[in-house]
Formats: structure tokens, C-alpha cells, sequence
């Protein structure tokens, strides 16, 4: 029984040692893998940690941006309502002209025009101008109705109605009357 037990000692010892270089491959190759994976893992970080830095980097930019043209927005917002406040303010500031300058201006919006007869309509405030109008522009002009317009005159000839009310003309010449207004207001902070 000694040689079974011998031959089965060899066979368990081989076995052992089988069994043990197969744990040692295995061992080995956990600890390949878990170097592999580490070094995986690593990269992943370092880019992970460069592509926070970049969107860090690209969000400040970004709320930079964004600052600055909500700033530049409302710097505009106040540009616009102070110009158009001054513009308003001179419509209101045409109402405190005497009545030669009203005149003088209305035949100046009249000859600018090339408007050579006509009926002429005033707003009610403005209907004692009409007297020395008509003397200035002489016979082929007549006196028509009170019209409701804050200022200006409107002349009708032949169906065509010259609407010169200064409403309109601060409306429709808004944009170059803006860029006038802003060129003298903030032309020392450009």
C-alpha cells in the first residue's frame, strides 16, 4: 500500500503543483488586468478631469458673454428711452414757440415740399396762425378744419392730403432723429 499511497501522493503532488502554477497564471493575470484597468481608470479621470477643466473654462466664457450682453442690452434699453425722451421732450418744446416761429416753420415744411395751393387744416390750438399763413402763402391757399393732430399743419388738394402733423414726421423720421439724438448725446463715450 506504500507505493499507492506514494503514487497517490505524486499524483496529489502533481496536481498541486498544477493547481498552483494555475493559480499563479490566474493571480498574474488579475494583477495584469487590474494594472490594465487602473491604468484605464487613470486616463479616464485625467480626461474626465481635463474635460470638467475645459466646460469649467467654456461656462465662465459663457456667463462672461452673457454678462456683458445683458449689460450692453440695457445700457441700450436706457440709450433708446433717453433719446426718445429727448425727442418727445422737443415735440413738447415745439408747443412753447411763438407763433412767427410756428409760422416760419410750417411755410419752411410747405416750400420743402413743393406744395403750391391747397386747403390748410390746424389743430384748434394753433387756428390763430391761420390768418397770417394764409397772407404769407397767399390766394391759392384757404383755411379748412380744425383737425386733431398735436401739431403741424395737413394741406388737401385736388383728393391729395399733405399730412405734415409733426406726429407724423417725428414718426416717420424717428430712426435719423434717433441716430442725431445718440451722435450728440454719447458721442464723448464712444
Amino acid at each position: 500500500m506504500d507505493k499507492i499511497n506514494k503514487i497517490i501522493d505524486v499524483i496529489l503532488s502533481e496536481a498541486q503543483d498544477q493547481a498552483d502554477q494555475i493559480l499563479m497564471k490566474a493571480d498574474l493575470k488579475i494583477a495584469q488586468s487590474r494594472s490594465e484597468n487602473d491604468a484605464q481608470i487613470e486616463k479616464i479621470k485625467l480626461l474626465a478631469e481635463d474635460e470638467i477643466a475645459t466646460e469649467k473654462e467654456s461656462i465662465a466664457i459663457k456667463t462672461e458673454s452673457l454678462i456683458e450682453t445683458r449689460s450692453r442690452q440695457k445700457r441700450l434699453v436706457q440709450r433708446q428711452q433717453l433719446i426718445s425722451e429727448v425727442i418727445d421732450l422737443a415735440l413738447k418744446k415745439f408747443g412753447s414757440l411763438s407763433d412767427q416761429e410756428k409760422v416760419d416753420f410750417y411755410i419752411k415744411l410747405i416750400d420743402k415740399r413743393n406744395i403750391k395751393a391747397g386747403t390748410i387744416s390746424l389743430n384748434r390750438s394753433e387756428q390763430s396762425l391761420l390768418p397770417q399763413l394764409l397772407t404769407r402763402l397767399g390766394t391759392d391757399f384757404s383755411a379748412g378744419e380744425v383737425v386733431d393732430i398735436s401739431g403741424g399743419i395737413i394741406i388737401e388738394h385736388e383728393r391729395i392730403e399733405n399730412n405734415l402733423s409733426l406726429d407724423l414726421i417725428i414718426r416717420d423720421n424717428r430712426p435719423e432723429l434717433s441716430v442725431i439724438v445718440s451722435e450728440i448725446l454719447f458721442s464723448a463715450e464712444e
